[in-house]
């Protein structure tokens, strides 16, 4: 009978030891778990920032955009961007950076090289040699022009 009783106290001993390795490893998955949900909850966090900030970002950036346009569009309209000339009007001269004529030093219109260049014929990047304008520049002035001559006819 004592035989029995230290048989039934060690498999006791066993079922106590198996319950306590299940319950320590579950107590482990659970911090893991945790530990995952929070640092994918930091990372919502970090993104949630990233997002607002490049936002905010964008509308800083529209905003200055939406600015130099406007001031770009009074520029034209009040240097009043000569009418591009018909086939009665004969072109006016080409200028050449080899030629010495100064464009910028030119009694003419702010931008009306552009225009007189373009109605010319020349593309942007030649307009752009000779002027000294970015061509970016030069083709948003012949967009604003294009866009004016409408918004008039």
């Amino acid at each position: 009978m004592t035989e029995l009783l230290v048989l039934l106290q060690a498999l006791m001993l066993i079922a106590g030891w198996l319950l306590f390795v299940r319950a320590q490893a579950e107590l482990r998955a659970q911090a893991a778990r945790q530990s995952l949900t929070g640092e994918l909850e930091s990372l919502r966090q970090t993104v949630d920032a990233l997002l607002q900030r490049l936002a905010e970002d964008a509308a800083t950036a529209c905003a200055r955009i939406e600015a130099r346009l406007q001031e770009l569009e009074q520029r034209a309209q009040a240097a009043h961007i000569a009418e591009l000339p018909t086939a009665d009007k004969p072109a006016a001269e080409t200028f050449e950076a080899e030629s010495g004529y100064n464009l910028s030093a030119t009694s003419e219109m702010p931008y009306g090289a552009i225009v007189r260049l373009a109605t010319q014929g020349l593309s942007v990047a030649e307009i752009a040699r000779q002027t000294g304008y970015p061509p970016g520049e030069v083709e948003l002035i012949l967009n604003l022009k294009r866009r004016l001559s409408e918004e008039n006819q």
